[in-house]
């Protein structure tokens, strides 16, 4: 069976990155507080799609070549 789709597909998204307040619904984002409320309000009663990332960073030390002549 053949299928045949037709569409015209508009897509806005937004990449918010901070430390997340749920107490507040705030996100620092260095140092600039944003609210929720307000950054979602252009997407108010519409299909949304929300995906959450986290990410934690350590510093480590550079590798030394070791060759086993110390």
């Amino acid at each position: 069976m053949a299928n045949f789709t037709y569409k015209k597909t508009e897509i806005t998204s937004m990449k918010i990155a901070g430390l997340l307040d749920t107490d507040r619904m705030l996100v620092d984002v260095d140092g600039d507080e944003k609210r929720l409320s307000a950054l979602l309000s252009p997407f108010n009663g519409g299909y949304i799609e929300i995906n959450i990332k986290t990410k934690n960073e350590e510093e480590l030390d550079e590798p030394v070549f070791y060759d086993g002549n110390e």
